[in-house]
């Protein structure tokens, strides 16, 4: 099982890295974390030995050295097998970067080997040489070395290039001093010795380039002789692009984007996908080789950013590659006063993206306008009665502003297009030309003046052999866009009262609306008289002043006690006091009023030991 997720990381093209696999990205219950690990492509194939990343199972560290030509993102699968030989696959995706010196990088080291072992992966060779070289210049860290290529011999297979730079030189003036100093430093016998007997040393060289290509300083070693082609390098590099939704992108390479000092002037560029694959002919951005252009119109579902790969080649197969991004924009958004339709007599397919440049740069180049930037696509449809295209494309400059509709702006372009019968003129069918083969041109007012000029121009579109006539559009755009949805929804509102009235005639039938059973139905129906719960009673007080309940064999409390007074100045003793006799109805004691209570309170009663 998967206990911990890889994370997603980057790395730098021309560095050399590595990266352990954590310990408890696996477990099995039964071997733990002690599982054989495998990496293979995105496709589950075997890693090849050219391959710039390479895995070690034994110590699960993967390491790589990722070149301008690896610029991209990568997928990768690593597999985890148990001794019971079940396997579970996690994802892995590294992103390789272009290091940022590539553009302002003024010097090369070369340094040609032959390689003396076989079935060896070609980025274990190019490891040790790095570190070789480290540890010549008394340096045992590789970080400031960035290798530009490995350049193939086609006559030797078993010998190669390896161009790297010292990204620590300054890049504001030409390091001459130190690349001198720096070549004279690598010792070819101290470096021939390291790396012995993987390789063998047959040249070191040291160069600059780029903007201090005119000094060139070299250090010939035993039987050493450079190849005299030297492949392009990136120099000002195309980073970002910028485009809107519905207008045509234009933009032109510029000439110093790669330099190269045999034939500059000869350089083939091609624009490929992040994933170094051709372009779709169907796709929005194609890329004119012969005028090193990019163009296009993206709609609104290319909106977003897409990295592309421009690359380089010059006369010998040498190449050099830019990674740029292509960022679409939405269109500033503006409430058009009309829109236009225009009906070209070509298939659908066939309007592809050199096609719509050329509508859109002809459209200007009717109202005398040098760019494109007036023009905005609406869509492209499909005319279903004739298998045509039909372009809504809005002029941008006819908006409606301060609550107004340009009537007179509106007419003016609409004469620009059509004669007073609203036909085509035949200049506008001249420039867009037979390729396009425009038949029709319409202007459809919108918000406030639609109602003013509703004006619908009349022409015919190329039909099929077996329809020798063509249907209005604006009727079909009617039809579907406004008929037909409340022909849907008037029908979905119907069928759903028709289910919920059989609903309620189905509940009761069958009883299941009545209110508990026949004597709960019975108290609700008696003399409409509510129900009132326990909990819905209010609490009422005790009220103090009713009549004690006399029970049949009460007796009646005890007397008082009567005390012996006398009168101390010699009067009469008072009579002691009787009480009446308790009057008796049936057996018991009337229930009368109780006597009223005195104002003074009685001692308590004599109770005899």
């Amino acid at each position: 099982m998967i206990r911990t997720r890889l994370q997603k990381f980057a790395v730098t093209s021309g560095k050399a890295f590595t990266y352990s696999v954590p310990a408890d990205t696996f477990y099995d219950t039964e071997d733990l974390t002690n599982l054989r690990l495998d990496l293979t492509d995105k496709d589950g194939r075997e890693l090849k030995a050219s391959s710039w990343l390479q895995f070690n199972p034994e110590t699960h560290v993967l390491y790589g050295l990722p070149l301008d030509d690896s610029v991209s993102k990568w997928q990768y699968r690593l597999s985890a097998t148990d001794s019971g030989n079940e396997s579970v696959t996690e994802t892995l995706e590294i992103s390789v970067q272009q290091h940022r010196g590539v553009r302002t990088v003024n010097h090369e080291i070369s340094i040609t080997v032959r390689i003396n072992e076989k079935n060896m992966h070609n980025i274990d060779w190019q490891l040790k040489l790095m570190r070789d070289v480290a540890l010549t210049l008394g340096d045992e860290n590789t970080s400031w070395i960035v290798v530009r290529e490995i350049r193939a011999m086609p006559q030797d297979p078993n010998t190669a290039t390896f161009v790297y730079f010292n990204e620590t030189f300054p890049t504001s003036e030409c390091p001459e001093g130190g690349l001198n100093k720096l070549v004279k430093s690598l010792d070819a016998s101290r470096l021939s010795d390291l790396i012995y007997p993987t390789l063998s040393v047959k040249s070191i060289t040291g160069q600059l380039i780029g903007a201090c290509q005119k000094s060139h300083i070299t250090k010939p070693k035993p039987t050493t002789h450079m190849a005299t082609n030297v492949p392009p390098l990136p120099r000002n590099q195309v980073d970002r692009v910028n485009a809107t939704v519905g207008h045509l992108l234009v933009f032109k390479v510029p000439s110093d984007t790669f330099y190269d000092p045999n034939d500059n002037e000869q350089l083939s560029l091609t624009l490929k996908t992040k994933d170094h694959k051709e372009l779709n002919p169907r796709h929005w951005l194609q890329f004119d080789s012969k005028n090193q252009e990019f163009y296009g119109i993206p709609k609104s579902g290319d909106t977003g950013s897409e990295e592309y790969l421009l690359v380089a080649q010059d006369a010998g197969g040498l190449s050099a590659t830019d990674a740029l991004v292509v960022v679409v924009n939405h269109a500033p958004k503006k409430e058009f006063s009309v829109y236009f339709k225009a009906y070209l007599a070509i298939r659908h397919e066939q309007f592809n993206a050199d096609l719509q440049r050329k509508f859109v740069e002809r459209i200007a180049q009717l109202f005398g306008d040098s760019s494109t930037q007036y023009v905005q696509i609406r869509s492209v449809t499909t005319h279903h009665d004739s298998d045509s295209t039909i372009v809504n494309f809005y002029n941008t400059s006819l908006y409606k502003s301060h609550n107004r509709c340009p009537e007179e702006e509106i007419e003016a372009v609409r004469s620009v297009y059509l004669i007073k019968d609203h036909m085509v003129r035949d200049h506008v069918k001249k420039i867009l030309g037979p390729e396009l083969n425009l038949t029709n041109v319409q202007a459809l007012p919108l918000g406030l003046c639609h109602p003013q000029t509703d004006i619908i121009h009349r022409d015919y579109a190329p039909v099929k052999p077996d329809q020798p006539t063509l249907k209005s559009s604006f009727s079909d755009e009617y039809m579907y866009t406004i008929i037909l949805p409340a022909i849907i929804i008037v029908t979905m509102i119907l069928i759903a009262l028709m289910v919920a009235c059989c609903l309620h005639r189905r509940r009761r039938k069958s009883g299941k609306m009545e209110l508990g059973d026949e004597e709960e139905r019975r108290s609700f129906r008696k003399k409409n008289i509510p129900v009132i719960f326990q909990d819905e009673l209010d609490e009422k007080p005790e009220i103090g002043n009713k009549s004690p309940i006399i029970l049949k064999d009460e007796k009646p409390p005890l007397l008082p006690p009567s005390y012996n007074t006398s009168n101390m100045n010699g009067d009469n003793d008072v009579d002691e006091y009787v009480p009446p006799p308790a009057v008796v109805v049936g057996g018991r004691e009337a229930r009368g009023k109780s006597p009223a209570t005195p104002s003074y309170r009685k001692p308590p009663p004599y109770v005899s030991p």
